[in-house]
């Protein structure tokens, strides 16, 4: 099996206390994992703590540089790092290597917006002059999920290293080796000693430390709510700033005059990584005048669909974990239960590996657990609904609000649709995935902050005003 140490002040430190990672594909071991106890991070948090002082002063422009190096160093990697992300995620080694693509481009994008990191003047008197101006905050905090580590955790680690801060890294157990090639990455790209700090380790132990040590400026984490308002409780009394993006139940919302294949296309996009993903449109409300000819082209879709055994055949990835899988299987039988039926799917495939049919229930209550609680597998239940009204009150009936999507030729239907659906990202006619250009905010219990785009800058930086009396006379 490979080892991964923590990687600290630019080192690599091996420990003694170690965890396998296995692949979700087989459930075999793939790698042994040093996991950091409460002192590791602290030293981490003081490495980066020291490395400010000299990253601060880089100008912006080398700043930009040691950027586009990483990124230059991930496509460089490309096929090695993927690897390790198709083992520790179970994901397919051509979506893989698109991850390493994006977590590349995350890099390049904002090292051009190093330069974009600027204060404003703002005119009073004649005597007066006032500017502001954009600091960065000091150590930052980072705690990444199992679902695509590489792509959200460079979401962030961009960003906060181009507004000059410095970087303490938490990759999930289930899921670390590609931010600790990522970490690894950065050093070799010549990043300096302690800007990038990666302590792999479990929640309990070195994701609390690093929430918990003060020297920490901001907290990024993507999880669950239940971890996320946790983390909120334990700095409640600092008043640092929070990224925190906490899960979905997105509403995918189909009117009679869409272009239906188009729609059909978009509704099965749930199943890329088996529905493990934040944004997935898990609750697919289908206008009544078209919903068994548009069931029809979902269920043939996701009929097509192959699970194999093989990560680099399959068309639908493993579950992380065989607790994972269990949990779908749950969600499954209580939808049953509750009065739904399973159109296809609803069954585990194969003994090996943590894999799951992609399934489609129908006839499922509101109320029920399946439609209101976030799943995390490969599983869409489908609604019908009569009228604009009622399709918005049931779409928005969910504490969740990270993410909806519209179908329809109408382009006011669209904007009224849109103006009222309680959700952070609205998408017309297409599914997109988010992008590094445009922002990715969350309503209601799926978060607080706003990471990409150059929302990101603002919430890296600290905002200082200048307000000096200037004597403009003419000697």
């Amino acid at each position: 099996m490979r080892e991964y140490e923590l990687l600290i002040d630019g080192e690599t430190l091996s420990r003694t206390e170690r965890e396998t990672v296995n692949d979700p594909s087989s459930n075999q071991p793939v790698s042994s994992i040093a996991l950091a106890n409460e002192s590791d991070v602290t030293s981490a948090v003081e490495a980066a703590e020291s490395a400010f002082e000299r990253w601060r002063t880089v100008d912006t422009v080398s700043r930009g540089h040691y950027l586009r190096d990483i990124a230059a160093e991930l496509r460089t990697r490309k096929t090695e790092i993927a690897q390790r992300h198709t083992e520790e995620t179970g994901r397919s080694l051509l979506d893989s290597k698109r991850s390493v693509e994006y977590a590349a481009e995350y890099f390049e994008y904002y090292a051009g917006l190093t330069h974009r990191i600027n204060g404003e003047t703002i005119p009073l008197s004649h005597e007066e002059f006032d500017y502001t101006r954009r600091e960065p905050l000091g150590v930052t905090g980072h705690i990444i999920p199992w679902n695509s580590p590489l792509l959200l955790g460079s979401r962030s680690i961009a960003p906060a290293l181009a507004c000059g801060n410095t970087v303490v890294a938490k990759p999930a157990q289930l899921a670390p080796m590609s931010i600790l090639e990522l970490g690894r990455a950065a050093r070799d790209a010549g990043l300096p000693d302690g800007v990038l700090n990666v302590v792999s380790g479990s929640g309990s132990t070195a994701g609390e430390a690093l929430v918990t040590n003060e020297k920490v400026q901001e907290l990024t984490f993507t999880g669950s709510k239940t971890v996320g308002l946790h983390i909120r409780n334990l700095v409640s009394d600092r008043l640092i700033p929070l990224n925190l993006e906490l899960g979905g139940k997105s509403p995918n919302i189909v009117f009679a005059d869409a272009d239906l294949e188009a729609a059909a296309d978009g509704a099965v996009k749930l199943f890329s990584n088996a529905g493990q993903s934040c944004y997935a449109g898990t609750r697919l409300f289908i206008e009544d005048d078209i919903y068994d000819e548009f069931i029809d082209h979902v269920v043939s879709r996701i009929e097509a669909m192959d699970v194999k055994k093989d990560p680099n055949e399959t068309e639908i990835s493993a579950l992380i974990s065989p607790s994972a899988q269990s949990e779908v299987s749950s969600y499954v039988e209580s939808a049953i239960e509750a009065g739904g039926s399973i159109t296809t799917g609803g069954r585990i495939p194969f003994g090996e590996g943590n894999f799951y049919e992609p399934t489609l229930i129908e006839n499922v209550p509101d109320d029920a657990a399946v439609s209101c609680e976030e799943i995390f597998g490969p599983v869409l239940t489908a609604f019908r609904f009569d009228s604009e009204q009622e399709v918005v009150e049931r779409a928005n009936d969910t504490e969740y609000g990270l993410y909806a999507s519209v179908w329809t030729t109408d382009l006011n239907r669209a904007n009224r649709i849109t103006e009222h659906l309680e959700a952070g990202t609205v998408t017309v006619n297409n599914y997109a995935s988010p992008i590094p250009q445009v922002p990715f905010p969350a309503y209601k219990q799926s978060g607080i902050g706003s990471e990409y785009a150059t929302a990101a800058l603002n919430h890296y930086t600290k905002i200082k005003n200048v307000r000096m009396t200037v004597d403009r006379t003419l000697r």
